[in-house]
């Protein structure tokens, strides 16, 4: 898909609210620079309030207040997964800290990353599935929320110079939103399944929750390059888009 003026025109307050999902930037990206015609779901949000704090399998939990672009957890790089073990693809990332970064909740884990913080890019996951599942969150959200966008652009996404260009002046057109405002409106996501991974390529699926019983299912993807995962806008074609379910029992839990 080509960019428009439509698809970046400055938003009425109730649509911009909306747009505020907890993968959004999944849709600024290939709309923005054509990235591929496998396409990509804005997840939901909640305007009534933000996620309240739990341990159960009901609502996602609150994120931790922490330093402006995230801290760090001690990495244990034993506690990665290898592709012998049995659970490679559905282990859960170990002793994740949630933490809200310019207003958005994003997951910092002790096992598969991030282990590097540069101003507002944190990179250095493993790769693992788990690892291109914190990168996806990670990188994504950076992308859509952080006021030092550019940066990460130009240093956490797999895409030509001409297309890293586009979105950069797409995204500048975009308003920015009130840190209190992401905060009321975003949601972490409660699980997450692989959809597709190789060494190479990530598509993970990400649930959130919906109205009543339903959960929302939105996808994002990643590629290794330079010796990290780096944002993409490319989902692998045997990891088509999935409806609304309120089924997670193939999700592995996020709720910490």
């Amino acid at each position: 898909m080509a960019l428009t003026t439509k698809e970046f025109a400055p938003k009425k307050p109730w649509r911009r609210r909306a747009i505020v999902g907890g993968c959004a930037a999944a849709v600024v990206i290939v709309a923005a620079v054509g990235l591929s015609g496998h396409g990509s779901e804005t997840p939901p949000t909640d305007s009534a309030a933000a996620p309240t704090s739990t341990g159960d399998t009901t609502a996602a939990p609150t994120a931790t207040p922490t330093t402006p672009k995230g801290s760090l957890v001690p990495q244990v790089p034993a506690a990665a997964k290898s592709p012998t073990d049995a659970d490679w693809l559905t282990a859960a990332p170990q002793q994740i800290s949630w933490q809200r970064v310019d207003g958005v909740p994003l997951p910092f884990s002790a096992s598969d990353g991030p282990s590097r913080i540069d101003g507002a890019v944190a990179e250095g996951y493993t790769r693992t599935p788990q690892g291109a599942t914190i990168a996806a969150i990670q990188i994504g959200m950076r992308l859509i929320f952080s006021p030092d966008f550019e940066t990460v652009v130009k240093r956490q996404t797999a895409v030509s110079d001409s297309e890293r260009e586009q979105l950069i002046a797409a995204r500048s057109a975009q308003p920015t939103l009130p840190v209190d405002a992401v905060m009321a409106t975003t949601m972490q996501p409660v699980g997450f399944k692989i959809g597709s991974y190789t060494d190479s390529d990530a598509t993970i699926y990400f649930a959130y929750r919906g109205q009543g019983e339903t959960n929302r299912i939105a996808r994002m993807a990643v590629t290794w390059s330079d010796g990290d995962w780096k944002y993409t806008g490319r989902m692998a074609p045997e990891a088509p888009q999935l409806p609304d379910t309120p089924d997670l029992s193939a999700f592995t839990s996020l709720l910490t």
